[in-house]
């Protein structure tokens, strides 16, 4: 028997009709390092759930066929013993969390399972020095960045040495350097401990020199297994046909349409934004990249109201801004956050949709036709009254779009938009962006991306501890970066030349 054994394998949620897995049959030995990939909503989630043990605890669970991991049938056992053999680091980190300290985070499982106090600060130490997290490990939960968070989530797991490590797209937040270090970092673990690592992720590019095995999941089944040279060479090809040449040279700037002037932000006395200097244009589509915790998020919500600058001045759309309230801006300014479920509020995906402009009055037939439109693109529409929480990541991000821009708002601000979403879908989403700003709107989008961001961007803002390092069109741009010690950064970086 494999140490990891689905034996024709399928589930069915809960009030659904259609298995979201199907007759899966996968084996997987001890210390080996698998990618799971495929489009998004194609499972890649429910198998990881299904391997952890999760989706059994119910007396009604809908199954058919057995999951065996290191000779026990997961399908049968509690959870707490199936915790024992397989860690799980979920998609949206704050799902897991259940302190509001990283200390308390990482020590909470093995206070659970009576570790003694020396072992478990042992411990703690060990697994931030994985995550290259050690400096966290005094601050709240609450106050860290998506990347950060998605460090502690990891280092709460290791720190609980499993048998089995799945972690669900564990660099989404992630910046390029931190992306290539974490990926190391499990491949040595899975060589030189024996640990058994699933990881499943839409990012291969900085994965495959270390060899991983690949099986892509396709509709719930898994569809075989593939070289990861051949599929990011199909990836490769899929780009091809774009080129910096979609960027459009700006012949002449207008007057900017938002405007930041020595805006200073702080947290717990220390400075979070420091003397950001920041205009944006009509009709732009703009790039923000910086490493996890250097102020992206903490930017747009400056600009959308959300944080309140110590310092510094705020002008737009005519008006001094300074003290507009959120309410003030909400007709000229769509926002995304980087937490999906941060922004579903209804109970279905025609609700959510409509929630945005039901709340401005806008509602009218002309609107409802475009939102119908916008979810047949984003493969939103088959079942109008799903719940937005049984969507997956991926699609949960999608419907955010079609609720925040349906009001045509002039600034669309967007955090980390491409979390949980597959190259063709990714794609799909930028090429509607641009051409939304065609219309004469301005997107500023947060996103670790560089290769994307160099083909559909017309400018590149690069942050670092809390500045603004670099404003340029992404040609110009990327060279700074790369002079700045940032190579991860920059397309040929991300990249990182392995189909050369």
């Amino acid at each position: 028997m494999a140490f990891i054994e689905l034996r024709n394998f399928s589930y069915t949620y809960p009030g659904r009709q259609q298995p979201v897995l199907e007759d899966i049959n996968v084996n997987i030995d001890q210390g080996e390092l698998v990618v799971i990939t495929g489009k998004s909503g194609c499972g890649k989630s429910t198998l990881a759930k299904a391997l952890a043990g999760f989706l059994f605890q119910d007396e009604v669970a809908k199954f058919t066929g057995e999951i065996w991991v290191n000779a026990t049938d997961m399908t049968q056992i509690p959870l707490y013993a199936a915790s024992e053999r397989v860690a799980y680091v979920q998609q949206n980190p704050e799902d897991q969390f259940c302190a509001l300290t990283v200390r308390d985070e990482i020590a909470f499982g093995l206070e659970n399972r009576k570790v003694p106090p020396l072992e478990i600060e042992t411990r703690i130490q060990t697994a931030l020095a994985v995550v290259h997290g050690e400096g966290l490990i005094d601050r709240d939960l609450a106050a860290l960045s998506g990347g950060e968070k998605q460090k502690i989530a990891i280092a709460s797991m290791l720190a609980l040495s499993p048998d089995v490590l799945i972690l669900d797209e564990p660099t989404s937040n992630l910046d390029p350097t931190a992306t290539r270090h974490t990926f190391e970092t499990l491949h040595a673990l899975a060589r030189m401990q024996g640990l058994t690592i699933l990881i499943i992720e839409h990012k291969l590019q900085q994965i495959a020199d270390l060899s991983p095995r690949v099986i892509v999941m396709d509709r719930g089944r898994a569809e075989g297994e593939v070289s990861i040279r051949d599929f990011l060479a199909a990836q490769r090809q899929a780009m091809e046909g774009l080129s910096s040449t979609v960027c459009r040279p700006r012949m002449e700037k207008p007057a900017p349409i938002l405007s930041l002037s020595e805006v200073t932000f702080e947290r717990n006395q220390q400075a979070i934004l420091k003397n950001i200097n920041l205009d944006l244009y009509p009709g732009e589509f703009i790039g923000l990249l910086g490493p996890n915790g250097s102020g992206k998020s903490s930017l747009l919500l400056t600009l959308m109201g959300l944080l309140e600058p110590a310092s510094g001045s705020k002008s737009g759309f005519g008006r001094n801004l300074s003290k507009a309230k959120v309410s003030d801006l909400v007709q000229d300014m769509g926002f995304i956050f980087q937490n999906p479920d941060h922004q579903l509020f209804t109970a279905s995906l025609r609700e959510e949709a409509f929630f945005t402009l039901v709340n401005l009055g806008l509602l009218s037939p002309t609107k409802e036709a475009e939102a119908m439109a916008w979810l047949e693109t984003m493969h939103l529409a088959a079942d109008l009254e799903r719940h937005p929480q049984s969507l997956s990541y991926g699609e949960k991000r999608r419907l955010n779009l079609v609720s925040a821009i349906l009001h045509d708002p002039k600034i669309l601000l967007i955090d980390e938009m491409l979390i949980g979403q597959d190259l063709e879908n990714a794609m799909t989403w930028m090429g509607l962006l641009r051409g939304y700003c065609l219309r004469g709107s301005t997107v500023l989008l947060v996103n670790h991306h560089p290769e994307l961001t160099s083909c559909y961007c017309d400018r590149v803002l690069f942050m670092d501890e809390g500045r603004i390092r670099v404003d340029a069109p992404p040609k110009e741009a990327f060279g700074q970066i790369a002079g700045l010690g940032y190579p991860a950064f920059t397309p040929q970086g991300y990249a990182g030349g392995q189909l050369a």
